[in-house]
């Protein structure tokens, strides 16, 4: 059995054109899926726009977007948050998420 200090960690950006509305919808069901895979997350919401400003001052693993967005001169995955929202293609995103934090 796993101890509280071997769950791995991730730190997360999420962003939508406004950085609130769908946004929030995806960083709640994103934070409840990767409790349940029993992974500790550190979230940060913001808008689509400032995108790359936001990652090159932080440590992200992986960003979702309901927006759509291109990420130029870095290695960061960028997931499409839209089966958050729709439910379709959702287990895939999990997949990629899964990937991810598999490589760690």
């Amino acid at each position: 059995m796993k101890g509280k200090n071997e769950r791995k960690r991730v730190n997360v950006l999420v962003v939508c054109a406004d950085g609130v509305a769908t946004s929030s919808i995806v960083l709640v069901s994103l934070r409840e899926a990767l409790e349940d895979m029993d992974v500790e997350a550190e979230f940060t919401q913001g808008r689509v726009l400032d995108v790359t400003r936001t990652v090159k001052g932080g440590n992200f693993d992986f960003v979702v977007s309901t927006a759509g967005v291109a990420l130029d001169d870095t290695d960061i995955p960028v997931i499409s948050g839209i089966p958050f929202l729709t439910g379709i293609g959702k287990e895939q995103v999990f997949e990629q998420i899964k990937d991810i934090i598999d490589k760690k």
